[in-house]
């Protein structure tokens, strides 16, 4: 009796299992960032000089000392996390414009190339809200709000 409830318990925590799908790959890296890639897309893993590179892409290469793990996992880690209220969320809107959001009003929002250069300067709109158009030539460039930058890589 104990081996048929014990052979019904691991059937059944295996149909429990076979029904948990994992859809992203997650690569968390040791500085507490979280990135996800949908397995539906087929991401290709490869390691490169040092790096853990995702689909042979530059801006998809972390290096392996600043890995913590990579991992596959459900969607429930690609839900979208609230924002504080000190965060700003930059979002390509295409591949000419970047919106920023969750600005304080009025905080001016600075395009520089890598050589200090101002491109552009726009103010967040009492939503905190506010789009940078982005130059025509590949580059580097630099997209500052407040005390907070990003490196933005025109291709």
């Amino acid at each position: 009796m104990k081996i048929k409830n014990l052979l019904t318990l691991c059937l059944l925590g295996g149909a429990l299992l076979a029904n948990a799908a994992e859809t992203h790959l997650t690569i968390e890296l040791k500085s507490g960032s979280k990135y996800n890639f949908a397995l539906a897309d087929k991401p290709v893993i490869t390691f490169e000089n040092g790096n853990l590179v995702v689909n042979g892409n530059s801006e998809t290469s972390y290096s392996i000392e600043g890995v913590l793990n990579f991992h596959f996992s459900e969607g429930e880690e690609s839900k979208a996390k609230t924002l504080q209220a000190n965060e700003l969320q930059f979002t390509a809107l295409d591949k000419d414009n970047i919106k920023i959001s969750n600005a304080n009003a009025g905080t001016i929002i600075s395009l520089f190339t890598t050589n200090g250069i101002v491109l552009t300067n726009t103010k967040a709109d009492n939503d905190g809200i506010a789009v940078v158009n982005l130059p025509k030539e590949k580059g580097v460039y630099v997209l500052t709000a407040g005390n907070q930058s990003i490196k933005i890589i025109r291709k």
